[in-house]
């Protein structure tokens, strides 16, 4: 069988394009943005899984691309079949407003990874199975009144960010 490739649309921020995705594609010496986040998924697509969990419901609510930048430019790239089709299930188990928010989350919680731990040491825990329910534990403590979906996500991602050390099991 074909290993048929989905041509996947989505919108960025110009910003996002010029100062993130621009970035990553340097730090990781790849020249193709598809490249690009075949390698990011491939990293974190199990981590996603359970870190939405942790959210649960999205109830479908819009995620702001940038609030700060207005310009928005269309990407598209190239993924697998079956990372489309994990991205569509992600989707519709969690209620999510689009699968473009996804590929973004995905794109974002890359961007600050590295840039808080390097390419190299972020990649060194990226590798790294989660504790989720340490994360879970300290997500649920901070997020009190959060009612907002996308306030949600950028709390737990970021959680995950800075506290990534402690999240992860070591061998």
């Amino acid at each position: 069988m074909e290993n048929k490739k989905h041509l996947f649309h989505f919108i960025v921020s110009e910003s996002m394009n010029k100062n993130v995705i621009d970035f990553l594609l340097k730090e990781f010496k790849i020249n193709t943005f598809s490249k690009l986040f075949e390698t990011m998924f491939r990293l974190v697509n199990k981590k996603m899984s359970k870190m939405k969990r942790i959210i649960e419901n999205h109830r479908s609510e819009y995620a702001v691309i940038d609030s700060a930048d207005d310009k928005r430019l269309h990407k598209y790239l190239r993924i697998s079949e079956s990372d489309y089709l994990r991205i569509k299930r992600w989707h519709s188990l969690y209620n999510e407003f689009g699968m473009a928010s996804t590929v973004r989350d995905i794109i974002l919680f890359f961007y600050n990874g590295v840039m808080k731990y390097g390419l190299d040491g972020f990649l060194e825990l990226v590798g790294k199975k989660l504790r989720i329910e340490k994360l879970k534990n300290d997500f649920l403590d901070k997020m009190t009144q959060l009612l907002n979906i996308t306030a949600r996500k950028q709390l737990l991602y970021t959680l995950v960010i800075e506290n990534y050390p402690r999240y992860v099991y070591y061998t």
